[in-house]
């Protein structure tokens, strides 16, 4: 595991070197290049994650505009996805939640979609640039802008193991709680999307995974839910209230009193 390295951001093209180290001091990223097998580069585009040691892997650079993330809100259907059910997302209830292991958004956006104000909370700095400069990109796009500064944002890299951003949370508890923690993947390599692989590779497992629902259970005021691999055992040995169940994932509901 290399998540303990510093993971360098530099520019893509010589114009944007000025912006690419005003970024690395930003988000306190490494300002010159080095050996790490990831590095963050800023381009045109926005900020991308390349991975050196797989020259063929394109680059991952998170877009909530265009792509698959755009073809998913356009699809409608928001309502019905697992994940709203298991948060108790309904027609005139749509609860506070803090998405506490963000990663890059995908699932916060959802319930984004689905009219929830959503904080995000990501705790590794290279993966927090990476969502905050996709989530400053959208929100200056005419499609998501309008919507973007009233429902989504992404607090400073943290984590509810952090004692200074517990007590931050604590002047404004989430009615519910949002937990993915990286699981190993046991599937043979092809099998796992590509971007996982990058984010498996340069974070790793969660080894403390299992204290992050008591952390959770004790801020969010109503409900915290988990996001787990369908045959994955629960998070920290804790039964959970009730369970939604898709095709690859298990949502384990844990409730503190009705919303």
């Amino acid at each position: 595991m290399i998540a303990d390295q510093q993971v360098p951001l530099i520019a893509a093209e010589p114009e944007f070197s000025a912006a690419a180290a005003a970024m690395a001091q930003r988000f306190g990223l490494a300002v010159a290049d080095n050996e790490h097998p990831f590095v963050l580069e800023l381009s045109a585009q926005g900020l991308q994650l390349r991975w050196r040691e797989q020259p063929k892997t394109s680059p991952l650079l998170p877009d909530f505009v265009r792509g698959k993330q755009a073809w998913r809100r356009q699809a409608g259907g928001m309502r019905q996805e697992a994940i709203v059910r298991a948060l108790g997302i309904a027609k005139g209830h749509r609860p506070s939640i803090l998405d506490a292991t963000a990663g890059l958004g995908r699932d916060a956006m959802i319930l984004a979609h689905a009219g929830c104000e959503v904080r995000l909370l990501e705790r590794h700095p290279a993966i927090h640039a990476l969502l905050t400069n996709a989530i400053e990109r959208a929100a200056q796009d005419p499609q998501t802008g309008s919507w973007m500064s009233t429902h989504i944002q992404v607090l400073p890299c943290g984590s509810l193991l952090d004692s200074k951003t517990m007590q931050s949370l604590r002047n404004q508890p989430p009615m519910a709680i949002y937990l993915d923690p990286m699981f190993p993947h046991r599937e043979k390599s092809a099998q796992v999307k590509k971007d996982m692989q990058m984010l498996q590779n340069l974070v790793g497992a969660d080894p403390d995974a299992d204290n992050l629902l008591p952390a959770a259970l004790a801020l969010a005021t109503h409900r915290v839910v988990v996001k787990r691999p369908v045959k994955a055992p629960v998070l920290g040995g804790q039964n959970p209230s009730n369970q939604v169940i898709s095709k690859k994932h298990r949502f384990d509901i844990y409730n503190k009193q009705p919303y």
